[in-house]
């Protein structure tokens, strides 16, 4: 028996402000035989530098909207895909169909198996962060440079016996995991606007709404709240282990560009650096006047930053 899953009418997509890209889709598999519609976007010249970006909870390719223009008219093919249970993709309707490693390897086949995206320039933001660089650590040969944006890398050394089993400075963490979990119409939209600094236009807050027309679609958003690591027996902190091993052999560049106002990771870029190679020739850029949505705070700032950063790898 395949899996269930809801899928967002593409009439919730009409109209939406700063966001007139294409629907494209591609096919991952999952249990039973039974696949899963991944959705993304692909604009600019197809023989452009791919940039790839990955979202977090509670976003979806809409968070990118204003980069992804910038990218184009600078020669790049920009890609921003939505993970599964968020935005245009499919949304399985069971919180235990979603793991951390299950985003990893739904976004790996997405990417490499079906789209065969090579050379490519990853941009990563909160969760985004986490499954992305799980994704480059098995794949370093099809990347071509790495952004790391309000995010961290927690990991836990599987060799260590575990101590304490809650873990230090999670006690926000595990309150927020209780309200969502008996909040079934956690709007999270509205928790988003309240988040930046800047005021959030009504039509952006409706843009990162447009995908849950009701409480049923929110599953997959609500099921990362409870995948946080607030126990030092979370699974995806072992798992995150053994990625961080493989990625002290990634050499290629590696910039950690964030806001200085984030209340999620403010010091997220500490989890990468120095330990990956790849972050040693590039300090932390640390963003004045931004949220952990910088993109909705500061999104000239970061499209500057994000361009003048991979403009001097391609002249390199």
């Amino acid at each position: 028996m395949g899996i269930d899953r809801l899928r967002t009418p593409d009439s919730c997509f009409e109209n939406l402000a700063d966001y007139p890209f294409s629907a494209n889709y591609v096919d991952v598999s999952c249990c039973g035989g039974r696949s899963l519609r991944m959705g993304y976007v692909d604009e600019g010249p197809r023989d452009g530098p791919p940039v790839i970006m990955i979202h977090g909870n509670p976003t979806w390719s809409y968070m990118w909207r204003k980069l992804i223009p910038v990218l184009t008219e600078n020669g790049y093919r920009a890609i921003a895909i939505d993970l599964i249970g968020m935005g245009r993709s499919d949304k399985p309707s069971q919180m235990s169909d979603y793991s951390v490693a299950k985003h990893e390897a739904w976004v790996a086949e997405a990417l490499f198996d079906k789209l065969g995206l090579s050379d490519a320039h990853f941009i990563l933001h909160d969760w985004g962060g986490i499954i992305g660089l799980r994704v480059i650590a098995n794949n370093h040969d099809r990347v071509s440079s790495v952004i790391f944006s309000n995010t961290g890398f927690p990991v836990r050394d599987p060799n260590k016996p575990i101590a304490k089993m809650a873990r230090e400075g999670a006690r926000k963490l595990k309150y927020f995991q209780l309200y969502v979990r008996f909040r079934k119409n956690w709007q999270h939209w509205k928790m988003l606007s309240r988040l930046t600094l800047a005021d959030m236009p009504k039509e952006d807050i409706a843009g990162f709404a447009a995908p849950y027309p009701d409480k049923r679609y929110l599953t997959g958003n609500r099921q990362f709240t409870q995948l946080l690591p607030t126990r030092n027996d979370n699974p995806m902190l072992t798992e995150n282990w053994h990625a961080l091993q493989k990625l002290r052999s990634f050499e290629k560049p590696f910039l950690t560009l964030y806001s200085d106002q984030d209340q999620v990771a403010p010091k997220g870029f500490n989890s990468v650096r120095p330990i990956i190679p790849g972050t040693r020739n590039y300090e932390p850029v640390i963003l004045k006047g931004g949220s952990h949505f910088l993109l909705e705070d500061v999104p000239e700032d970061y499209a500057r930053e994000v361009i003048t950063f991979l403009d001097g790898i391609q002249g390199a």
